[in-house]
């Protein structure tokens, strides 16, 4: 196996060496100065692991998630166990055993020792087809059946939930935790939560949408895993864009990508309108290419007598278009969603006979019955 050296001026890295010079199974391809020297070495396809200190300048969760995903496996000399994990690290070794890491398998990601709440992904094409709206009243509904849910803004073409819900937005809780999560501190992650109602808790999101390179991939990572073990589920809203970046670089999407590539259930919002149902059958047929071989959950939203379609109408195009039938259709209360917007409260709260909040509580048990959540939780992790 071909491996790659960070060591910084550690202690151990001449015996290390001299280690790796004598393995019948390990060649020293490159001694890595730092982290960018590493990243660099990750993209030519040089090496398959890479031996680094835990202490090395500029290694945060961020770079080893980058190594992993480049096909890199990442081990730690000598090394905390404790500071491993907390940058994501899964592999340690220690001097004279180095050639162990040409005999493991790769580390799987999101390893956990303790049970992960399941996550659903809301997400709809451009054009507001109510993505943040259905995600709110999903997390809310699943919230009131006694399940212990956390609601996390990552749309990074600018968050709206904590404006939603009148909760201040000087601090981004998604850019807070992201940024303990990348330095090792993933403890402080759930210290971010607001709690918005009883079992209802809320990640904020980007106050402003250039702020989105703070989402850094692999701290996203780690901060949606520390939540995944400390809620009974996570709902998730999503940007719309699919468009994956060009090379390595970090892209304005890829925390939407991410968000649906670990979803255990995809919720598809689209509008029945001519132009909304048009952009949803393309979004569709986008989102099969990102995720072959899964079916999202299709909800219609804002269904309404003044468009002149019958719910079977829609249904019958969107089979024939994306081979999909919609789950649900959810009425347009405009009165009852003015309410909750502008006195900051969700739309359940607000005006809990609305036919939306009905109609959306049926889907909400329906999901969890899907992904296998428990009806009633204990607050776990709080």
């Amino acid at each position: 196996m071909d491996v790659v050296l960070a060591a910084g001026e550690a202690s151990w890295e001449a015996a290390a060496i001299r280690e790796i010079e004598a393995s019948a199974s390990l060649r020293l391809v490159r001694r890595c100065v730092d982290v960018a020297d590493l990243l660099a070495v990750s993209e030519t396809g040089l090496a398959t692991a890479a031996l680094v200190t835990a202490d090395l300048g500029g290694l945060d969760a961020d770079a080893v998630y980058r190594l992993e995903h480049a096909g890199i496996r990442v081990a730690a000399v000598e090394a905390d166990v404790d500071l491993c994990r907390a940058l994501g690290i899964e592999r340690t070794l220690r001097l004279g055993a180095l050639d162990i890491v040409a005999q493991d398998a790769p580390a799987p990601r999101h390893q956990q020792h303790e049970e992960r709440a399941a996550l659903i992904a809301v997400w709809g094409p451009a054009g507001s087809p109510g993505r943040s709206t259905v995600a709110l009243g999903l997390a809310s509904a699943t919230a009131a059946q006694g399940v212990d849910t956390v609601l996390v803004d990552a749309d990074t073409y600018g968050g709206s939930q904590g404006q939603a819900l009148s909760v201040l937005d000087d601090v981004s809780g998604i850019v807070a935790a992201c940024r303990a999560a990348n330095t090792g501190r993933a403890g402080e992650v759930v210290e971010q939560l607001l709690d918005i109602e009883e079992n209802l808790r809320l990640l904020t999101g980007l106050p402003r949408a250039d702020m989105w390179p703070q989402v850094r991939t692999g701290a996203l990572d780690l901060v949606l895993g520390r939540l995944r073990s400390a809620a009974g589920l996570l709902v998730v809203d999503c940007g719309f864009s699919l468009e994956a970046g060009s090379g390595p670089a970090a892209h304005r999407n890829q925390s939407t990508l991410q968000v649906l590539e670990q979803a255990d259930l995809v919720v598809a919002v689209g509008r029945p309108d001519p132009v909304g149902l048009a952009r949803l059958v393309r979004g569709l047929h986008d989102l099969a290419e990102v995720l072959p071989g899964r079916t999202p959950t299709v909800v219609v939203n804002m269904t309404r007598a003044s468009l002149g379609w019958r719910e079977r109408e829609i249904d019958a195009a969107l089979r024939r278009l994306t081979g999909i039938a919609p789950t649900t259709y959810l009425p347009f209360d405009q009165p009852g969603l003015d309410l909750a917007a502008v006195s900051g409260r969700t739309p359940r709260e607000a005006a809990p006979s609305s036919p939306f909040v009905t109609r959306i509580e049926v889907l909400a048990r329906e999901l969890v019955a899907q992904v296998g959540t428990p009806a009633v939780l204990a607050a776990s992790g709080r």
